[in-house]
């Protein structure tokens, strides 16, 4: 099977985004502050087939896991499905713009965290099952939030900003070579 260059350039760029993945969670950083939402957001503007984001997401998160290590499978479950949530707003993010990137990215975030707290109450031992329970997981997730919102922020500003200062020295080239 022979590739075109545009199949070529889309594969290369799912190469890069899933290798930011890997590498942005092997390398030291702050709790939670990962690219791989700001990847699945970028992903919805870029491809035009949902598949595409999702394999990227996942491959990046799953190679990830395989490197640092798996964890409980509700939890690693309910952590790959919040990180495509952006999905949701796909539509919204064919026509990106600051505002509704960082909407998008902050809502993603907050869905991050309420997700995956509620994912570690109901799949592991470490809080009673009670609502004060399910109160205790978030209230020790808090300080997880500010760094996943701050990742969320940090990664959409650098994809985007870096889509929006190719498409302005070369305009429509991006958009015509790359949308598959």
């Amino acid at each position: 099977m022979r590739l075109d260059s545009k199949q070529k350039t889309v594969l290369g760029i799912a190469a890069v985004m899933i290798a930011l993945c890997i590498v942005a969670r092997l390398l030291p950083h702050p709790p939670n502050f990962a690219p791989a939402a700001a990847v699945a957001m970028f992903g919805c503007m870029l491809f035009s087939r949902r598949w595409h984001t999702v394999a990227v997401v996942i491959l990046g998160m799953a190679v990830g896991d395989w490197f640092i290590g798996f964890y409980d499978t509700g939890v690693m479950l309910t952590v790959y499905g919040s990180m495509l949530m952006p999905l949701a707003a796909r539509r919204f993010l064919r026509k990106p713009g600051i505002l509704r990137v960082g909407a998008v990215g902050l809502a993603a975030g907050v869905g991050f965290y309420l997700t995956t707290n509620a994912a570690v109450w109901l799949f592991t031992n470490a809080y009673p099952p009670t609502l004060d329970g399910l109160a205790a997981s978030y209230i020790a997730g808090l300080p997880f939030l500010k760094w996943t919102l701050l990742g969320n922020l940090f990664y959409s500003a650098v994809m985007f900003g870096t889509y929006g200062i190719l498409e302005r020295r070369v305009p429509g080239y991006i958009a015509q070579t790359i949308r598959v």
